[in-house]
């Protein structure tokens, strides 16, 4: 739980410059942060004061303190380009929380010869403001009940940060508790984004509280290396959650639909799902040579879609509703489609022609359909695609180096093309039960072309394939066949043995009955 401090996080600087060691010029600036006759101040923090002292002469676009400002000053003096948003995010988040006033404020190294106890330049507001123009961007955008929308931005450069919040409307008591709540789980999103390699955390923005918010979007660019980007974009309301980021190791989009909480299993029955559905994602990417830096962020996004629905809202009357068998041939994950793609490598410069990929795709799709509880019927959908290329040695354990010298060029090129597929289906009429089947299909196709000295030597395909249908009345109702009817100890056992076997399975040489 996150506690808004009574800190005023937000002051004029004019009014505490002698308490807190603030230099400030003649000039004169509002609260919520646009400088006054066209100039700007150069600034210390802390001298005589709480806040601490920066080594660096800093250029402000206005005089307002706060605690945002502060954190400023630290960051400007201390990190690094990826951790200059150290600790921003959250802090402007809970001062809107606090105060829910507009705020905007820019720090920026002054030019040489300035020094940082002393105000001996004037700028006008457009050589200071920096709103925008840093190499790392992110922005989180959050719409409540009453539709009041907040936006924070935040950005950083070389020599400059910069931070603005605006509040369209007044907000409520719940609302500020709400947008308090979330400023840890923002600023854990921010520091994944700028570690290198990056990593998605967005778990917390998910939870949010959805009695006093009613979406919540998060935007972020940040710079990896010299000549390499990050992107996010990310969206989550009542009925959806989607994701979609892009960088130097590859793609992704990930989108949850969470308009059928019928289907949703207990919190144990999800975290089997996901636990299983992560293991697919493993598995392909052992297979197809995967990314791991790819791999990794995409498990991470994934998770953190999928981690807590949060409360199911009240069904509807008449409304079907899945009991413990139908359960059992669901996996109780919300329905998603998801997929990736790692950057494409020529490594051969040999035959640039020949890149080393891979993409996966992973759906779920869930259907509930009846006229009442007494006759419904429940089917259910996994899928999964993974195409892939990559380089190997012919020999095992060889160390490939692919040049454009023909002794280097004795290798495998390797095709992959896996697709497997699980389904489920459950019927009752009248209260019976009618039908119960699960099917699951799987497919590989490896293509393996051999060369040695540049010249192609063979050129193999090897299709292997499995499926699997199973009628499940009497596994349910074992009783039809006259064995004896199960007590609730084994009725739980066989349907908990059932449910481990609805997930799929890629490989089709462990597909058995």
């Amino acid at each position: 739980m996150t506690t808004i401090s009574s800190l005023n996080r937000t002051t004029p600087a004019a009014a505490t410059s002698a308490a807190a060691g603030v230099n400030t010029s003649a000039s004169t600036s509002s609260a919520t942060g646009k400088a006054g006759n066209g100039s700007s101040t150069v600034v210390s923090l802390g001298a005589n004061g709480a806040a601490p002292v920066s080594t660096k002469a800093l250029v402000w676009e206005n005089r307002t303190r706060s605690t945002s400002a502060t954190l400023m000053a630290q960051n400007m003096d201390n990190e690094s380009l990826a951790g200059r948003l150290k600790g921003l995010g959250s802090e402007l988040l809970k001062q809107v929380a606090y105060d829910g006033a507009n705020f905007s404020q820019t720090a920026q190294v002054a030019p040489g010869g300035t020094q940082a106890d002393t105000y001996d330049m004037l700028v006008s507001p457009s050589q200071v403001s920096q709103h925008g123009m840093g190499d790392n961007q992110i922005s989180l955008s959050i719409t409540t009940r009453s539709g009041t929308k907040v936006e924070l931005k935040l950005d950083a450069g070389d020599g400059s940060i910069a931070v603005e919040a605006t509040v369209d409307g007044d907000l409520t008591e719940t609302e500020r508790k709400a947008l308090g709540k979330l400023s840890d789980a923002f600023q854990k999103s921010i520091d994944g984004l700028t570690e290198d390699p990056p990593r998605i955390d967005l778990a917390g923005l998910t939870q949010f509280d959805s009695s006093a918010l009613a979406s919540v979007d998060l935007k972020g660019q940040v710079k990896i290396n010299a000549k390499d980007t990050q992107t996010l974009a990310f969206h989550a309301d009542n009925s959806q959650r989607t994701v979609s980021f892009n960088g130097p190791a590859g793609s992704a989009k990930i989108g949850v639909d969470l308009s059928q909480s019928a289907s949703w299993g207990s919190k144990e029955q999800q975290a089997i799902a996901l636990k299983n559905y992560l293991g697919q994602v493993d598995e392909a990417g052992a297979r197809g040579r995967g990314d791991s830096t790819m791999i990794a962020m995409f498990k991470d996004a994934f998770t953190g879609m999928n981690s807590d629905y949060g409360t199911p809202p009240a069904a509807a009357p008449q409304s079907i509703a899945l009991e413990d068998q139908d359960r059992a041939m669901t996996t109780g994950l919300a329905d998603f489609t998801a997929s990736f793609a790692q950057t494409e490598v020529p490594s051969n410069p040999a035959r640039p022609s020949e890149k080393d990929t891979f993409s996966y795709e992973l759906s779920q799709k869930t259907s509930i359909t009846g006229t009442s509880q007494m006759n419904r019927g429940i089917s259910q959908q996994q899928q999964s695609h993974l195409n892939a290329h990559y380089h190997a040695p012919v020999k095992a354990g060889a160390v490939l180096a692919l040049t454009l010298a023909p002794q280097s060029q004795n290798y495998k090129y390797i095709t992959i093309d896996d697709t497997a597929s699980s389904s489920t289906s459950i019927g009752y009429d009248q209260g019976v039960l009618t039908t119960a089947t699960l099917e699951k299909h799987a497919h590989h196709l490896m293509g393996v072309k051999q060369f040695s000295l540049g010249k192609m030597q063979s050129n193999q395909s090897t299709p292997s394939d499995n499926s699997l249908t199973r009628d499940l009345v009497n596994t349910l109702e074992p009783e039809r066949v006259g064995e004896p009817r199960l007590n609730g100890s084994q009725r739980t056992q066989m349907l908990e043995a059932l449910n481990s076997q609805i997930f799929l399975q890629s490989n089709p040489n462990l597909i058995t009955a």
